[in-house]
């Protein structure tokens, strides 16, 4: 199969398993991933096939949709042979695929890769900024968590299984900004992704320091 046909029957594939999606995790955050992913390479370099399969792919079996580890390892599966992506191919885009969420801000990353580095810094992107925020609240409120809970405190996991874990409680929304997303301009691994961050990461900085400021009753 040539390398377009698999592209488009990922792209097919990808939007009709998140066009329903209402989570922030939608069909439009896998594109904006895909396109990010695919500046980054313009510049970066890297098997720009392999880095478009793995965008598309890249929360097919995330955690937060399945039971267990194995059942996205499975569904990752299922998605990549239904777009025909030859067996060695397939074994790198779920490598990726596998490789690419946030385990925590003291968690290393474990991504080996060029290809795989670029896609985790094009999701990574995603969730930093004014879309991040806006995505940040529409999980929130999808999963019954108060906008903020100025009680809770802040939580950092010593383990990956820890932050899956906590992952899944009832939380202060708000501080997921501090818990996860402040953190992320620092954990990019491409120049181009930490320039794009730059703009981002401040806008966000700015929103939390203005939304603390209302919710205190100073401005």
């Amino acid at each position: 199969m040539q390398d377009m046909d698999m592209l488009q029957l990922a792209r097919l594939h990808a939007w009709d398993w998140f066009a329903r999606e209402t989570t922030g995790h939608d069909w439009h955050h896998v594109r904006r991933v895909h396109d990010l992913a695919v500046k980054i390479a313009e510049i970066e370099g890297g098997d720009l096939t392999l880095i478009e399969l793995a965008a598309y792919a890249h929360d097919i079996g995330d955690y937060k949709f399945h039971a267990s580890e194995e059942a996205g390892i499975q569904a990752t599966r299922l998605f990549l042979m239904r777009c025909m992506v030859p067996h060695e191919l397939a074994k790198q885009v779920e490598d990726i695929a596998h490789r690419v969420s946030f385990k925590g801000r003291d968690i290393p990353d474990d991504m080996p890769t060029l290809e795989g580095k670029i896609v985790q810094d094009a999701d990574r992107l995603d969730a930093i900024g004014a879309i991040a925020i806006a995505r940040m609240f529409t999980y929130g409120g999808a999963h019954g968590r108060p906008i903020h809970d100025p009680d809770a405190t802040l939580f950092y996991a010593k383990n990956a299984q820890e932050y899956v874990e906590h992952g899944k409680k009832s939380r202060s929304t708000f501080n997921h900004i501090f818990e996860k997303l402040m953190h992320l301009k620092d954990r990019l691994h491409t120049p181009t992704a930490r320039q794009i961050a730059q703009k981002r990461h401040d806008f966000m900085m700015l929103f939390a320091e203005q939304f603390q400021n209302e919710w205190d009753g100073k401005c």
